[in-house]
């Protein structure tokens, strides 16, 4: 069972960093029409300053396995992140037919997760051979503001969220530049990526991702969907007994 919880602890590291929402600083937009690559340089700038956020992470079509026999499928994942490297989040996990939920807790090298069994939060052993990197999402080489930066986008239908209106990337991207965003579980590419962009502070609210080789007729897809960005200052560690 912990080996399990580690893995999904993998996953929920590697979304630590993307932002929910304050008062976000508006950011100033090319006029009179930005260009695809603009919005993407907006996005990268504004994402890259974010310190914390909600996240909600939903998967669709052909399942994602956790563990190497497969017995293990994830569903959603909720939580919030604190840069540089603080996490909590609720995991809907479906293992041997059953669905379960267990609850993350990461602040530093300092791991909690509750035990399905009982729900009571335990303290994860640190030699349990897993890596995890709570800022991936944001590291400039390979998380998001590198994604943003280096593929080529086009533009989709225009989005209103929440009364703001979002423009949308889209783009096809190789499995392993985008891995980092679904920690490494997507493994084949070429993957069809959509990133809605908030056209008045730049803040990336959605990112949807489609394994265009997990399955002809029902592909995995991934949605990724951040708000409260900045309203988040710290996480406490969870009481164990």
């Amino acid at each position: 069972m912990r080996l399990q919880v580690a893995v999904i602890l993998v996953l929920i590291g590697t979304l630590a960093g993307c932002g929910p929402r304050s008062t976000p600083t508006p950011v100033a937009l090319p006029t009179p029409t930005p260009a695809p690559a603009d919005v993407a340089q907006l996005a990268a700038r504004r994402m890259q300053a974010v310190r914390s956020l909600h996240f909600v992470m939903e998967l669709a079509g052909k399942p994602v396995p956790l563990d190497s026999e497969g017995s293990m499928l994830l569903q959603v994942a909720e939580g919030d992140l604190v840069r540089p490297d603080q996490v909590r989040a609720l995991v809907k996990v479906v293992a041997w037919g059953m669905t379960s939920e267990i609850g993350i807790v990461a602040i530093g090298r300092d791991r909690f997760a509750t035990n399905p069994m009982n729900q009571k939060w335990e303290k994860l052993p640190p030699d349990q051979g897993w890596f995890f990197d709570a800022g991936l999402i944001f590291d400039s080489e390979v998380g998001l503001e590198s994604i943003l930066l280096n593929s080529e986008w086009s533009f989709g239908p225009q989005q209103t969220i929440e009364g703001q209106v979002h423009a949308a990337l889209h783009g096809t991207v190789p499995a392993e530049r985008i891995a980092p965003l679904a920690s490494g579980l997507i493994t084949a590419g070429p993957v069809e990526v959509d990133v809605w962009v908030s056209l008045e502070d730049g803040s990336v609210r959605r990112i949807q991702m489609v394994e265009l080789e997990s399955e002809p007729l029902d592909p995995t897809q991934w949605l990724l969907t951040f708000s409260a960005f900045d309203e988040l200052k710290g996480i406490k560690p969870p009481p164990v007994d």
